[in-house]
């Protein structure tokens, strides 16, 4: 009777003890959450991270009659018929701003802000107005960006913004140019914060308005292609790695080691910063499953520790490029 009353208490304490892991677990889990969380008041507009929404404004904006003169109600229809009117966040709360936001966590030791900030030069303009956001990382600003402005030219009569979105760590960016013509794209683009607290531009499309023909300019481009690199350590076993860049979200990596080929497959970069990009091909190997690629000139150059393990002494090592695309 004593030994079962025993296993009857040894059985509640046990209950009360995963409990209360679980309680703290679920705390814990739900406060994670919400530190990495950003504050939707301020990210801006989605529509602005959407290529095919910005593709849609030069058509849908032009005007098709004189800018003066028009009706109340031609002005109400031209409105209406601009895609800009889809966009449901106010940006001009922005000019009010008279405190610095704060937007959110990128990680533990990276958040981010917004405040109002002043511009360089304003020479030629009636009205300006300029917020900046702004990167912390282990309490030290280390990058910022400006992510909306409104200058007005008055004599011009010509009026620019920049509208934005915040995504996590994507940053998106969107020039628009109003005058008598009506409303036409300057330049759109996504940026990234890397691991270092670092803004790095992802891709860029830049909108040509004086003969109206789109350029597209992407960042990527620079490192499309073919990479091959090979070595052997001291007892002769040669270890290869093949990697095909086709965009910096779809890389293909094949290393060989000791005869056996191991396929790793849609995997994305990390920019590191302009001419450097980490690829963590095989997460479970931890720092062995990683590699950097840098550029320098028309050179590239491989390193991490895979490649210091084949060549110790020598953690950088030349990578043969080929498929080369022009940028």
């Amino acid at each position: 009777m004593e030994m079962q009353l025993n296993k009857i208490v040894y059985l509640i304490i046990f209950l009360v003890l995963f409990s209360c892991k679980k309680a703290q677990e679920n705390i814990s889990i739900n406060t994670i959450s919400k530190t990495i969380e950003l504050n939707k008041e301020w990210q801006g507009d989605q529509l602005i991270s959407d290529l095919n929404f910005v593709n849609s404004i030069g058509p849908t904006c032009k005007l098709n009659s004189s800018f003066f003169g028009r009706t109340d109600k031609q002005i109400k229809d031209d409105n209406l018929k601009c895609a800009l009117s889809k966009i449901k966040f106010n940006y001009e709360k922005l000019n009010s701003l008279n405190s610095k936001i704060f937007i959110g966590n990128i990680n533990p030791t990276t958040k981010i802000f917004i405040k109002v900030t002043k511009p360089d030069n304003t020479e030629n303009a009636d009205i300006y107005n300029q917020t900046t956001l702004f990167i912390e990382a282990n309490k030290k600003i280390t990058d910022s960006v400006v992510i909306y402005h409104s200058i007005n030219f008055s004599e011009a009569l010509t009026v620019k913004e920049r509208n934005y979105f915040i995504d996590n760590d994507n940053i998106y960016l969107l020039d628009v140019a109003e005058d008598e013509s009506g409303t036409s794209v300057e330049r759109w683009s996504q940026n990234k914060i890397n691991s270092l607290g670092k803004i790095v531009l992802i891709k860029q499309k830049i909108f040509s308005v004086k003969n109206s023909e789109k350029i597209i300019r992407t960042e990527d481009d620079s490192w499309k292609g073919t990479y091959h690199f090979e070595a052997s350590n001291r007892d002769g076993v040669k270890t290869i790695f093949d990697i095909t860049i086709n965009s910096l979200e779809d890389i293909l990596v094949n290393v060989t080691e000791e005869g056996v080929k191991n396929k790793y497959p849609n995997i994305k970069a990390e920019k590191v910063d302009t001419d450097k990009i980490k690829i963590s091909y095989n997460p479970s190997s931890d720092d062995m499953g990683l590699i950097f690629i840098e550029k320098s000139d028309n050179e590239y150059y491989i390193s991490g520790n895979p490649i210091y393990f084949i060549n110790p002494g020598n953690n950088e090592m030349p990578l043969q490029k080929t498929n080369t695309k022009p940028f």
